[in-house]
C-alpha cells in the first residue's frame, strides 16, 4: 500500500520533488456540436414548413360554403324559429365603393397593399404573447390571414390550424392579387346582424347597396369588424363611435379623407329577422342566451347550421298565447305587462312561455327578467317551512282581526275575524293574522331558506326579518314561482329549469343532450301536505276560478295593494304554471283591463291559469296528488311577538310587503338560468288594503331599467303595508 495513501504517512523529505498530477480534460462542446444543437431544430422547422407547404392545398374559393341557418324547434320537432345569416351577396370589387374598401384597410391592414400576406413582424408579437400565456390567445392576421382563417379553417385556437393560417396565406398572395383577395375578403368577412359580406352588410346597416356607401358609412361597417356584437351603435352607441373615429382617423393618416371631416352616419334599427318578432322572439332569443351559456359562440349558431330541439311543448305554447290574448285582450295600457310559464314538475323543462307580445318592439322578457312582488302567492312557502318544522297542518291559531304584533298591526280582508283556525283554512282564507305570527314562530331565515330551496332566487337577506314577510313583499320572477310551485308539485322534488333540450350539428352529431338536474328540497310529506292546503285554496278559498273541470289542481293567489300586480300560480301533478300581470308604475293600478273593475289574482289571473291548463292538459290521464301526512305536532304555536287583538277596527291597517329572499347556506339549487332582472323596484306600498292584496312591485314612479344578473329589492318600506287573501 502507497504510505503516501494512508492518514498517517510521513510528508515527504524537504527538497523533494512531488510527482506530476494528470490534468483533467475540460468537457466543453466542440463548436461542430454546437452549430449541429442550432441548425438541427432549425432544419426540422424548415422541413416541417416544407411539408406542410407542400401538403396544404388552397381551396377554391367558389367552394367555400355559405353560412348554415341554425333551426330552433318545439319539443316535437317542428320549427320553431330560426337564427342565422342571410346568404351572401357576392359582388366585384369594383361594385364596392373605395371610400368603404379603404375603411376597412383603415380599421384592419393599413400596409396591405405594401406587405406580403403574412405579417412576419406580427406573427413574432403574437407569438411571444401566446407562449407567455400558455396558450394560443393572440392573433397575427393581415387581411389575407383573417381570409384564410374565416373561409377555409376552423375556428379553434391552436398552433397546428395557425400554421395552416399561414400557409394558406402565403399561397394567397402568391397564386391571386392585392384586389382579388380583398374582394374574397370583403364578400366572406361577417359584419354583424346577420350580414356575411359586405353588400348584405351595406343593405342591413344602410339600406344602400356597397357601391353606394360613403367613407363615414363605410367606416361604421369597418369599425365592427372586430367584435361585430360589441360595436354594434345599437347595443353601445359609445363604444360604438370610439370605434368609429379610430377608423377615420387611419383613413385621415393614410391620406384616403378628402373634403370635410365626416359625421357619424345614421345607422337603421337592426333588424327583425331571425323571426324574434311576435311572441316566439323571446323564445328564440331565450335560446340563444341558454346556448352561450353552454358554450356556444355566437358565430356558431348564426353560421353552424345546428339542429336545437327545445323543450316548448307546441299545443301548450299556442294555447297559452291565445288564452294570454283571449282572457286579457291583445293590447293592455301603457307600462302594464304580463307573463305565463309553464314547467314540468320533477325535470325543470320549460313547456310554454308568454313574455310579451313582440319582442321587436320590447326585447324584456316578463316571464324571465320581469319582477313583481309575489304577495299571497308567497303563503305556501311559509306554510311548508312552518310544516317542515314539525308543526301540522290541524294546528289552529287566533284568526282574529285585527291583531298587533309588537308595534306592527295587520288586519285580514275585510276586517274579517275567523277565530280558531286551522292551518288549511288559514291559506284557504289567506288569513294575514294568522300567517304573520306563523312566519314569526318559524322564523324569516328559515322561511327564506324553505322558499330558496324550492326554486326562489331572489336576495331576501333584508326583508326576512320583518313581521311583514310572510305576507309577500319579496319581488320574484314568474319563472321562479312556476319552479317553486313545480317543486311542490313533484312531491319536493326541485329541478332546475332549462329551455334547451338537444343541439345536434349539420351532420346530425349530438353536440348536447340535457339531464334534469334535481334535488330533493323539502320532504315528500311536507310538500303533499302543502299540496293539500293549496287544494282548498282552488276549492273554497280565492283561486275557485281556476277550478278544472275533472282535475285536481292546487295554487295560490296574489295581489299587491293598490292593484299594481296580481298572480295566480298553480299546478296538477304535470304542471306548474305561474300567470302575473304587473304596472311598472306604483301609481298605475290594474284597472279597467278586458272589462275588469281592478285586477286581482282571483280573477284575470286565475282565468287565464283555467283557461290554459285546461288546452294544454287536453288528452292527458288525469293524475291525482298524494294523499296528505298531516304529520307533525298539533299544539298552538307561541309566535315570538304575542298578539294582542285590537278591539277597535282599523280600516287603514296597512297591507304587509313580502321581504326578500337571503340565500343560506344549506345545500340546495342554487343554479338561476334566466335571472337577468331589471332592477329599480324599491317597495314602497300603499296602506290601502286591497281583495288579496300585497305590497306594489314597482315603486319607483319612473323605473329605469337595469341589467343585473339577480334580481334585487330596494330599501323596504319602514312601515310596510299588509296583505290579505
Amino acid at each position: 500500500m502507497d504510505p503516501a495513501a494512508t492518514p498517517d504517512a510521513a510528508p515527504p523529505p524537504a527538497g523533494s520533488v512531488l510527482p506530476e498530477q494528470p490534468r483533467r480534460r475540460s468537457r466543453r462542446p466542440s463548436r461542430r456540436v454546437l452549430v449541429a444543437l442550432v441548425l438541427a431544430p432549425l432544419a426540422l422547422l424548415v422541413l416541417a414548413g416544407g411539408i406542410a407547404f407542400a401538403s396544404v392545398d388552397v381551396p377554391r374559393p367558389e367552394s367555400i360554403a355559405n353560412p348554415q341557418v341554425t333551426v330552433i324547434t318545439y319539443s316535437d320537432g317542428e320549427e320553431l324559429g330560426r337564427v342565422g345569416a342571410q346568404n351572401r351577396i357576392e359582388v366585384p370589387l369594383s361594385k364596392i365603393s373605395e371610400p368603404a374598401r379603404r375603411a376597412v384597410l383603415a380599421a384592419e391592414n393599413r400596409d396591405y397593399y405594401s406587405e406580403p400576406g403574412i405579417s412576419p413582424r406580427g406573427i413574432l408579437r403574437a407569438a411571444w404573447a401566446n407562449l407567455r400565456g400558455g396558450g394560443v390567445k393572440q392573433g397575427a392576421s393581415t387581411i389575407t390571414q383573417q381570409y384564410a382563417k374565416n373561409a377555409y379553417l376552423s375556428q379553434e385556437r391552436t398552433w397546428s390550424r395557425k400554421l395552416k393560417e399561414v400557409v394558406i396565406a402565403v399561397k394567397l398572395d402568391r397564386d391571386h392579387s392585392k384586389d382579388e383577395v380583398l374582394e374574397l375578403y370583403l364578400n366572406t368577412v361577417y359584419f354583424g346582424r346577420g350580414a356575411y359580406g359586405i353588400e348584405v352588410a351595406a343593405q342591413t346597416w344602410f339600406g344602400k347597396p356597397a357601391a353606394e356607401l360613403s367613407a363615414a358609412e363605410g367606416a361604421v361597417l369597418a369599425a365592427v369588424l372586430r367584435s361585430p356584437a360589441a360595436y354594434d351603435p345599437a347595443s353601445d352607441p359609445e363604444r360604438a363611435r370610439e370605434r368609429w373615429d379610430y377608423v377615420i382617423r387611419g383613413m385621415q393618416e393614410q391620406g384616403w379623407l378628402e373634403g370635410e371631416q365626416p359625421t357619424y352616419p345614421e345607422v337603421l334599427p337592426p333588424p327583425a329577422g331571425d323571426r324574434l318578432a311576435g311572441p316566439q322572439g323571446y323564445i328564440v332569443r331565450q335560446v340563444q342566451d341558454e346556448l352561450e351559456r353552454l358554450g356556444f359562440s355566437e358565430a356558431r349558431v348564426r353560421s353552424g347550421g345546428l339542429r336545437v330541439v327545445t323543450t316548448i311543448d307546441r299545443k301548450a305554447q299556442a294555447a297559452a298565447v291565445r288564452t294570454v290574448h283571449e282572457v286579457s285582450g291583445k293590447e293592455l295600457p301603457e307600462g302594464v305587462h304580463r307573463a305565463l310559464v309553464s314547467v314540468e314538475p320533477g325535470t325543470g323543462r320549460i313547456r310554454a312561455e308568454y313574455a310579451g307580445a313582440d319582442y321587436v318592439a320590447r326585447q324584456f322578457n316578463s316571464a324571465t327578467q320581469g319582477i313583481a312582488q309575489a304577495g299571497s302567492t308567497f303563503k305556501p312557502y311559509v306554510l311548508a317551512a312552518a310544516l317542515d318544522s314539525g308543526m301540522s297542518l290541524k294546528t289552529t291559531m287566533d284568526g282574529t282581526s285585527p291583531q298587533t304584533f309588537g308595534d306592527y298591526e295587520v288586519s285580514n280582508y275585510g276586517d274579517t275575524s275567523f277565530g280558531e283556525i286551522d292551518l288549511v283554512q288559514a291559506t284557504a282564507k289567506s288569513v294575514n293574522t294568522v300567517y304573520v305570527p306563523l312566519g314569526q314562530k318559524v322564523g324569516g331565515h328559515a322561511v327564506a331558506e324553505t322558499a330558496r330551496r324550492l326554486g326562489i332566487s331572489t336576495d331576501m337577506t333584508e326583508q326576512s326579518a320583518l313581521p311583514s314577510f310572510a305576507l309577500g313583499v319579496t319581488a320574484v320572477t314568474p319563472l321562479d314561482s312556476a319552479v317553486a310551485y313545480a317543486t311542490l308539485a313533484a312531491g319536493g322534488v326541485h329541478a332546475e329549469p332549462y329551455v334547451v333540450e338537444e343541439v345536434t350539428d349539420p351532420d346530425g352529431e349530438v353536440l348536447h343532450r340535457a339531464e334534469p338536474v334535481t334535488q330533493q328540497a323539502i320532504s315528500a310529506g311536507v310538500a303533499a301536505d302543502t299540496t293539500h292546503a293549496l287544494q282548498a285554496v282552488v276549492e273554497q278559498g280565492s283561486g275557485r276560478g281556476a277550478r278544472l273541470s275533472g282535475r285536481p289542481a292546487a295554487g295560490k293567489t296574489g295581489t299587491t295593494t293598490g292593484n299594481t300586480a296580481a298572480w295566480f300560480v298553480g299546478y296538477t301533478p304535470q304542471l306548474a304554471t305561474a300567470v302575473a300581470i304587473f304596472s311598472e308604475k306604483q301609481d298605475t293600478p290594474l284597472r279597467g283591463i278586458a272589462g275588469v273593475g281592478e285586477v286581482t289574482g282571483g280573477s284575470l289571473p286565475a282565468r287565464t291559469w283555467r283557461a290554459f291548463m285546461s288546452s294544454a292538459l287536453e288528452g292527458q290521464p288525469v293524475k291525482q296528488f298524494p294523499e296528505p301526512v298531516f304529520g307533525g305536532v298539533a299544539p298552538s304555536p307561541s309566535p315570538s311577538a304575542s298578539p294582542s287583538a285590537s278591539a277597535s277596527a282599523s280600516p287603514s291597517a296597512s297591507p304587509t310587503p313580502s321581504p326578500t329572499l337571503s340565500p343560506s347556506p344549506v345545500p340546495s339549487p342554487t343554479w338561476s338560468p334566466y335571472v337577468y332582472t331589471y332592477e329599480p323596484y324599491s317597495p314602497q306600498p300603499s296602506p290601502t288594503q286591497e281583495h288579496d292584496a300585497q305590497p306594489s312591485p314597482y315603486a319607483s314612479p319612473s323605473p329605469t331599467y337595469t341589467e343585473t344578473k339577480r334580481g334585487k329589492q330596494g330599501e323596504p318600506s319602514p312601515s310596510p303595508s299588509y296583505a290579505t287573501q
